[in-house]
Order: C-alpha cells, then sequence, then structure tokens
C-alpha cells in the first residue's frame, strides 16, 4: 500500500504500513498526551519527503490534523509540509499477528544479516526464494541452529549455518530473504528474536529487549 497508518492513543503514535507481504509496526512516545484518540492514513510519500527536508533528527516535530479539511501539516523550525491524507481503510494487522508462537529462535542480529546477505546472492536468481530450517536443540546430541538456504538453477545453492537459541518445535519455513534482510537492516539492537508456528503463518522479527518495533513477514508456500 502507498499509505502508512497512524494511530495516536494517549501519549502514543503507532505507525503501520504493509505491501500485501510484510507489515512493520513501530511505536513512539509523543511529548503531549492527544485529547481524543484518533487514526490516519498518511501517504508515504510525504513521510519520505518529510525525512529528506528533516536535517535534524533531535527536532521536535509538530503534527497538526485541520479538522475537516482531510490534512495534516508537518510543522519544524525552518519548514513546513501540508499532505492530503489517504481515504479509506487500511488491513487490520492486528488480526494477523498470532497470540502464541511455537518456536522462539534468539540470533545475533550482524550474523542473521551477514547470512542472509550471502544467501541472497543465490535467491535472488529464484524469485528471493529461501529456506530456513529451524533446529532446537537435541540434548547429548547437537546445539541449536538456524540453516539458511537458497537454490539456482545458473549459480548453484548455498547453505549458511547461523548460531542461534531455539526454544520450541523444528521448522522448515521458507521466506522472501531480501524482505528478512531490509528487516534487519533497520534493527539496532544486538539481538533478534525470530517466531514462528508453521509452514503457513507468518513468522514474526523483533529486537530483544525493544517492544517498539515488530516486522511481521508472510511465508512462501513452496510446496510442489
Amino acid at each position: 500500500l502507498t499509505g502508512v497508518h497512524m494511530t495516536f492513543n494517549g501519549f502514543t503514535l503507532e505507525m503501520a504500513a504493509t505491501d500485501g507481504y510484510r507489515i512493520s509496526i513501530a511505536k513512539s512516545e509523543m511529548a503531549q498526551k492527544v485529547p481524543q484518540n484518533f487514526e490516519a492514513l498518511v501517504p508515504a510519500r510525504a513521510l519520505a519527503e518529510l525525512s529528506r527536508i528533516s536535517t535534524d533528527g533531535d527536532e521536535t516535530l509538530l503534527m497538526s490534523f485541520p479538522q475537516g479539511r482531510g490534512q495534516v501539516i508537518f510543522q519544524m523550525k525552518n519548514a513546513q509540509l501540508v499532505s492530503q491524507l489517504i481515504e479509506g481503510s487500511f488491513p487490520n494487522y492486528a488480526a494477523i499477528i498470532p497470540p502464541s508462537f511455537k518456536t522462539r529462535t534468539v540470533l545475533s542480529t550482524s550474523q542473521l544479516l551477514k547470512a542472509c546477505k550471502q544467501t541472497e546472492i543465490i535467491a535472488r536468481e529464484g524469485s528471493y526464494i529461501a529456506k530456513f530450517d529451524i533446529q532446537p536443540e537435541i540434548e547429548g546430541d547437537k546445539s541449536s541452529l538456524l540453516e539458511i538456504s537458497a537454490r539456482s538453477e545458473q549459480t548453484g545453492s548455498s547453505e549458511v549455518m547461523v548460531d542461534a537459541s531455539v526454544d520450541g518445535v523444528p521448522l522448515l519455513i521458507s521466506f522472501n530473504i531480501r524482505y528478512l534482510r531490509e528487516a534487519l537492516e533497520v534493527i539496532k539492537t544486538p539481538n533478534v528474536v525470530l517466531e514462528t508456528n508453521a509452514v503457513h503463518t507468518p513468522g514474526l522479527l523483533r529486537p530483544v529487549g525493544d517492544e517498539n518495533f515488530t516486522h511481521i513477514i508472510m511465508p512462501i508456500n513452496t510446496a510442489r
């Protein structure tokens, strides 16, 4: 979609964006409490322009929504940006997030990102499809790990092992490796957690120790 859904609730702003295959949700605290909770759908292009003209990341940003005009106004110290809001509804993304998960995999953010980049070299020739083989620890046999693999008729195959702490059941699931790599590139915490249920249900990626960012990624059906 071309819009970013904003939910204003008390002191909290929650933003969500999706393209039908993945959803990113970010939360932040505002300096002032909104007098009334409300929602708005802001064009992604307007937010990209706001990021471009905002040279100071610590600058205070004032947002206002003039009643009856269907607009949002972003006011900065030396600039003002006005944009029309998007009419229409946004998918109920809360309903997509599973209430619980059968497998929880904790990994180093940098190691997982490196593995995704290596796998993407092969996977990009096959619609960016990569298999994630999640294996919990077997006592007295082997430690838990994640194997990421991809195959291409032109360039061969790739298998990358990543150390992991896996709690739950084993699972072989496929994701778009580019989507995962792009999410990891904006995560700043040392570790991330990948939570999964089954081969056909969404996976959830989030920073360990930071509840303000959640990335939901739909699996790819590779059954023949």
